[in-house]
């Protein structure tokens, strides 16, 4: 199923492929703040710095992204890993080149489970039997619920989990038809008031640090014939990275210019916690986590998807 969608939006995306030169890289990268890398890469000159001419193009699903890096309009995404996955095990051959916002205990409060008033839900085992909504089936924040709730020994399977997009978390939940919804700032906060709710449970506090939210990707051909640029690529997110740590402030302002989010709501959250370098033990565990979940299919070299 996941490659059909894929190979028919490549079908309308191949359209409109143009070619690059080699130091001219189109980046796919939706508006949130766990890429805040890349847009202070973008901004402070650091792409030009390395040699590298970046161009963000207008974004779509995860599903729209991966097939646009098969149809060449594209030759970086960032997508989350769970969509890599699952992309690979359907037979699309990717690389992840580079990460940045990963779960860390100093921004565990920005996600948690929204609860509506008039459901009570004091510890984990009261989640049996309710509905939950997700951003995503099977999308990053989901996974990691899941995980949490094995973790609590509560059975996902007792559970109704329900996709809601996140444009209408608030909605959704203010309406009753959910009794609580997975989501992050500043979804998380718009919920929790529009509802008169309150957050249940910042799960993430309670799961491994240094989990990509995101994974910048590239086709496993383009990575091979273009080594030198992904070096200046990593390059440039690195010394973004070291600008994130110094100058929050600055980072604040960047991010809003790409995200159009208001500077007012980014001044309220903690920025994601950002660390490029891809490792092998987070892929490990996402891999691990939807496979027990039954989403995975074929086997996966882990190590093979980091490209060198």
């Amino acid at each position: 199923m996941f490659k059909r969608a894929i190979l028919i939006a490549t079908v309308v995306i191949a359209g409109g492929t143009q070619s690059w030169a080699e130091t001219r890289i189109a980046i796919g990268t939706p508006p949130i703040a766990e890429v805040e890398a890349a847009f202070v890469a973008k901004d402070e000159g650091l792409f030009e710095k390395n040699g590298l001419n970046v161009e963000f193009l207008p974004t779509g699903s995860n599903q729209t992204l991966v097939a646009s890096l098969v149809a060449g309009s594209h030759q970086i995404v960032a997508v989350s890993p769970t969509v890599l996955l699952q992309a690979v095990d359907s037979g699309i051959d990717l690389v992840v080149v580079a990460n940045c916002g990963v779960t860390a205990a100093r921004t565990a409060r920005n996600v948690g489970l929204a609860v509506r008033e008039g459901v009570e839900i004091a510890k984990p085992e009261d989640l049996v039997g309710k509905k939950i909504g997700t951003p995503s089936i099977g999308g990053t924040l989901d996974i990691l619920f899941r995980q949490w709730l094995k973790q609590k020994n509560v059975s996902e399977k007792n559970i109704t989990f329900i996709e809601v997009p996140i444009p209408n978390t608030a909605d959704v939940l203010k309406g009753g038809t959910i009794d609580a919804i997975i989501a992050g700032q500043p979804s998380l906060g718009r919920a929790v008031s529009q509802s008169n709710g309150k957050v249940a449970f910042n799960f993430m506090a309670d799961l491994p640090e240094s989990l990509p939210y995101t994974t910048f990707v590239a086709t496993r051909d383009w990575a091979k014939d273009n080594a030198e640029t992904i070096k200046s690529f990593r390059a440039a997110f690195a010394q973004a990275t070291d600008l994130v740590a110094a100058n929050q402030t600055r980072t604040r302002e960047i991010v809003s210019k790409y995200t159009k989010l208001p500077i007012e709501v980014l001044n309220k959250i903690e920025l994601p916690e950002c660390k490029t370098v891809p490792t092998t033990a987070a892929l490990d565990y996402f891999d691990k986590a939807m496979r027990e979940g039954g989403m995975l299919t074929g086997e996966i070299d882990t190590a093979g998807l980091i490209a060198p």
